[in-house]
């Protein structure tokens, strides 16, 4: 039976692999980066800073079965406006500059109020469809305040587990790359029913046959974490 937990500073590459490794055959890898050796690197360098960044000033919660991770969420806490973030990547360049775009586009789905944002969530293939990705998107998170969460939906996919957990499309979706990727703003609140739905629907561009599986890939983010008073 797989158990969660906080992840401490030891797990920090194996969280990243996981996250990594669900995000390496997504709509959004493909879009980060078309080679597939180079797309597993720079996810993997990406995923190690934001874990480092989660662990220190949000949340890192990883899924395990016995000693192998086998799932993890990360959540940063945010304010609104985000404050742009220089983003970083191994050898910069294109990848470093999608990650930029990607954060412009979720900025819309940020509050008045500070929040929690999911800055990467991933279930290994292995794992899909057994809740676990329900499970990391609603738990209580020690010491969170905030009673908003936002999350970016990459693809249908992530859109029909976050819909099942409570989270509604807030904004209108987000073209990236002239449209060769679109991603839809989600929030989730105490009350749902106070969450703003735009009039233009989300039309999820995935793989249709993942449609509906409780599995979100990887969705990650570039705002700058707030560090919080200790």
């Amino acid at each position: 039976m797989w158990t969660t937990r906080d992840a401490t500073y030891w797990d920090i590459r194996p969280l990243a692999g996981v996250l990594a490794a669900a995000a390496l055959p997504t709509m959004l890898g493909r879009w980060l980066e078309a080679e597939p050796v180079a797309r597993g690197r720079q996810l993997f360098h990406h995923h190690v800073a934001r874990t480092a960044e989660a662990i220190q000033y949000g949340a890192a919660r990883i899924v395990e079965n016995g000693d192998q991770v086998i799932a993890a969420a990360l959540w940063l806490p945010c304010a609104a406006p985000c404050s742009a973030r220089a983003v970083t990547a191994p050898d910069g360049g294109a990848f470093a500059a999608k990650l930029g775009e990607l954060d412009a586009a979720s900025r819309q789905a940020h509050e008045g109020q500070p929040h929690r944002r999911l800055a990467g969530l991933g279930v290994l293939p292995r794992w899909q469809r057994h809740g676990i990705a329900s499970v990391l998107l609603t738990e209580d998170l020690a010491g969170v305040a905030e009673p908003a969460r936002c999350l970016l939906a990459a693809d249908d996919a992530v859109t029909a587990v976050a819909l099942r957990c409570g989270y509604r499309p807030y904004g209108d979706p987000a073209l990236l790359g002239r449209g060769s990727a679109t991603v839809q703003p989600m929030l989730r609140t105490v009350d749902c029913d106070a969450v703003r739905v735009y009039v233009h629907a989300f039309a999820g561009k995935g793989n249709a046959s993942f449609a509906g599986s409780d599995t979100a890939g990887s969705v990650s983010t570039a705002c700058r974490p707030v560090q919080e008073a200790r």
